[in-house]
């Protein structure tokens, strides 16, 4: 590949404007959440990563390892609405989780290290 065509495909990457959110991974009652600033690389992340047996967040992984892949359910819970690919939304994704977790207050961070963790 040419470096005109690398160039490219790197502006086309830059510019692309993932869909960002809050999602959720459920099996049974249990529920984990996080923000995410690109759904689907997360879900890929994520389910790479159970499947290995190497996701941070042990009690998701351990549930996991009981119950099996076809006992969890990957659901987007809210979808953040923005313009500008190039600007944080940090913020506007912690407030996101915030109203998220008012709705379902059971929920447990996928990521327990994470800021805003109850």
């Amino acid at each position: 590949m040419d470096n005109d065509r690398k160039k490219e495909l790197k502006q086309q990457y830059a510019e692309r404007k993932p869909d960002m959110g809050i999602v959720c991974w459920q099996c049974g009652d249990n529920m984990w959440i996080d923000p995410s600033k690109d759904i689907k690389a997360t879900y890929n992340s994520t389910s790479f990563q159970l499947k290995l047996g190497s996701w941070r967040n042990r009690e998701m992984q351990d549930a996991y390892n009981k119950q099996g892949e076809e006992a969890f359910e990957w659901k987007v819970l809210a979808k953040l609405d923005y313009d500008d690919p190039t600007e944080d939304h940090t913020d506007d994704l912690q407030i996101l989780l915030m109203e998220v977790q008012e709705k379902y207050p059971n929920a447990k961070l996928m990521s327990p290290n994470r800021k805003g963790n109850r």
